[in-house]
């Protein structure tokens, strides 16, 4: 087993143990004989991922034996899942806490995440477990170029996000589709342009940076910036820019991770804000079996328009959400509900009710290829009527959106997206459908 760390420009190989029969797979902590066979053959055989689906099969029913959870950590963190090798292999260091090679992969997937300080512990905790001599010198070799190279220990990462696209969208401005509307009192009018459908081919350009500070194994705190420019071919009256603007603190602990973020979305249409959004999002996860997670979320807003101060509104939001992950599978379904209400009582008509649910599918083809799939449906109903309408108003909106991603390389890809929203409300006015799609491509530093 081999780990890799790269100090200044040299990329140096050092081999954690591979002689040392007292720390091997069969070490003396764990049964003689075999529980889990067809698992062990195939972690054996190095077929990592075969391994990895067969103990997604076990998990329920063997979470916490630590001979299991070795081989679950060890396919986990040959497969590129990282935090569920950190959280097996950790259980296997409380079980069996004088076993020293789940330590070692343990430090190697703290290494992975970057945590090069939890690593350096576990190395430390294996040298007070008093290794064979060979080991020892490995140990102490590798922790002495860790501490040496300021820069290997890592305590931030940096990640940046660029792409551009191009597309068709045909009601830019989500409008009425007819020209003349029949209002009740006042008969048939004729809309203003701006608020009948419009469409128009776009050219679309964004920019994303995203911040980790890695304080230790357990906290870290975050700051990101995500900028989109849309500039439409014609009707440019409707170019806008909206930039989303985060930063929080992320808490793990054992199977559960607690986050809290404050973000920022100012939209600018037309070179001048349109609106503004301030909000706080308290986020609670949980491990709940084999690559399942549970969420439940609560949210708090702010909304300050600048075109329509009447519509100023404050919002709270509830949410719950399951994420299933089966290797090249994964399917998240949510659920929350909500309520807006206005900040000037002569606004009241924009106060409502929001329930929504939503689902998303992910689905890995193969190394390159990636479908994402969105469906959501969200009920809005309105505390007062407008003033032209005696109905309090009543919409239900279903947004579909599918995008496939193709891997260029590792820091290049291809993007082609679809989406789809259709607004059915009471009020025949605000019916609408919006149909848009794009092909981009992105690059990732």
């Amino acid at each position: 087993m081999f780990l890799k760390y790269r100090a200044g420009n040299t990329l140096m190989l050092i081999k954690i143990m591979s002689v040392v029969v007292c720390i091997g797979l069969t070490g003396g902590a764990y049964s003689a004989q075999s529980t889990y066979p067809i698992l062990e053959n195939k972690v054996e055989q190095k077929k990592y991922q075969q391994a990895y689906q067969q103990a997604l099969k076990l998990l329920d029913k063997n979470e916490g034996d630590p001979r299991f959870d070795y081989l679950y950590g060890l396919s986990a963190l040959q497969t590129g899942h990282y935090n569920e090798a950190v959280f097996a292999l950790d259980r296997v260091t409380v079980t069996s806490p004088r076993v020293i090679r789940p330590r070692l992969e343990l430090a190697r997937a703290y290494l992975k995440l970057n945590n090069k300080s939890a690593a350096i512990k576990e190395f430390n905790d294996v040298l007070n477990l008093s290794p064979p001599p060979i080991v020892k010198k490995k140990v102490l070799t590798y922790i002495s170029e860790l501490k040496r190279d300021k820069k290997g220990i890592q305590k931030s990462v940096t990640k940046r996000l660029a792409s551009f696209a191009i597309g068709y969208d045909d009601n830019i401005n989500f409008g009425y589709a007819n020209s003349e509307i029949d209002l009740p009192l006042f008969g048939v009018v004729t809309l203003n342009p701006s608020a009948v459908k419009q469409s128009s081919g776009f050219a679309e350009a964004k920019f994303q940076i995203r911040h980790r500070n890695i304080n230790n194994k357990k906290t870290n705190t975050f700051l990101s910036a995500n900028l989109t420019h849309r500039q439409y071919f014609k009707e440019t009256n409707f170019d806008f820019t909206d930039a989303d603007l985060r930063a929080g603190l992320t808490l793990n602990r054992n199977k559960n991770q607690y986050q809290f973020v404050v973000r920022d979305r100012p939209v600018f249409l037309d070179d001048s804000l349109h609106s503004n959004t301030l909000g706080l999002d308290v986020i609670a996860r949980k491990s709940i079996g084999a690559g399942k997670v549970m969420s439940v979320s609560l949210s708090m807003e702010n909304y300050d328009s600048k075109q329509t101060p009447l519509s100023d509104r404050k919002r709270a939001q509830a949410g719950i959400s399951w994420d299933k992950n089966n290797g090249k599978i994964q399917h998240q379904i949510g659920l929350n509900i909500g309520s807006e209400w206005a900040d000037d009582s002569a606004g009241e008509q924009f106060s409502r009710d929001i329930v929504g649910v939503g689902y998303k599918l992910t689905r890995d083809w193969n190394a390159r290829n990636k479908t994402f799939l969105n469906m959501d449906y969200g009920q809005y109903k309105h505390k007062a009527p407008y003033a032209l309408f005696p109905d309090k108003r009543k919409d239900n909106r279903v947004i579909i959106r599918a995008v496939h991603e193709w891997q260029l390389s590792d820091k290049t890809a291809l993007l082609f997206s679809a989406r789809h929203i259709n607004n059915n409300s009471n009020i025949s006015l605000y019916n609408a459908q919006r149909n848009e799609i794009q092909v981009g491509v992105r690059y990732e530093w």
